[in-house]
């Protein structure tokens, strides 16, 4: 991938390039986590942090699909 120039908006937020959300496999969902891994006086290095659902990947075969939405039903169920 070549290297391509953002801009800092004045609240402090970039836009992540097309072909890097590409690369990573973003979506246009809001809320997707990035972990700050290295900051030097030249660079900044964000990782894309791992969800329920990359977890819960690793362990398809013991796992059903869908479970993480599952475990965040049965979390927000009212318990009586």
């Amino acid at each position: 991938m070549k290297t391509s120039a953002v801009t800092l908006s004045g609240k402090y937020q970039v836009v992540i390039p097309k072909a890097a959300r590409k690369k990573l496999g973003l979506t246009r969902a809001a809320g997707q986590r990035f972990v700050v891994a290295k900051v030097t006086d030249t660079e900044i290095v964000f990782r894309k942090d791992k969800t329920l659902d990359d977890f819960l990947g690793a362990y398809s075969t013991a796992f059903p699909e869908n479970s993480s939405k599952k475990l965040r039903q049965l979390r927000e169920q009212e318990w009586d």
